[in-house]
């Protein structure tokens, strides 16, 4: 065979590097995507722990005055804990979704424990997962009264 028939002959292959080029595009969308989801759920589940943190805090600010004037010493008020951590969550700008479901778990002596739940939708992902993901944060705090 001569050269002028060999670059006459059409190959074989012809456009099985556009195929190959759009499944390595599909790869590395996917894998972008897994990478970015899984970063912005781990900054959820910060975000999430460290509301729960401030709400913690907030609810033990929030004493039972008649103990603290009796002389029984701190302790936070129990019956309001569960509105207490809704207020704050709302006031930190969270959806009434995740302000009913932010609660107080346990309120007694000088301790407050509150869970709080924030909802976000992946960016990428979203294709596959059409709905909504929610993360909890869960922390405890002590009112503590200064001498």
């Amino acid at each position: 065979m001569t050269l002028t028939e060999r670059l006459r002959r059409k190959p074989a292959d012809k456009g099985s590097g556009a195929i190959a080029l759009i499944l390595a595009a599909l790869l590395f969308m996917t894998i972008a995507g897994f990478v970015i989801d899984t970063g912005l759920a781990i900054h959820q589940r910060e975000r999430a722990a460290d509301t729960a943190e401030q709400a913690a805090r907030y609810a033990a600010d929030h004493i039972n005055a008649t103990s603290l004037r009796n002389g029984t010493g701190v302790s936070v008020d129990a019956q309001a804990c569960t509105a207490n951590v809704e207020a704050f969550v709302a006031e930190s700008g969270y959806g009434s979704d995740d302000v009913s479901a932010s609660h107080c778990t346990a309120a007694g002596g000088n301790s407050v424990s509150v869970t709080v739940r924030l909802t976000y939708k992946p960016l990428l992902m979203s294709m596959v997962n059409s709905g909504n993901l929610q993360v909890w944060g869960s922390a405890t705090a002590q009112a503590v009264q200064e001498q």
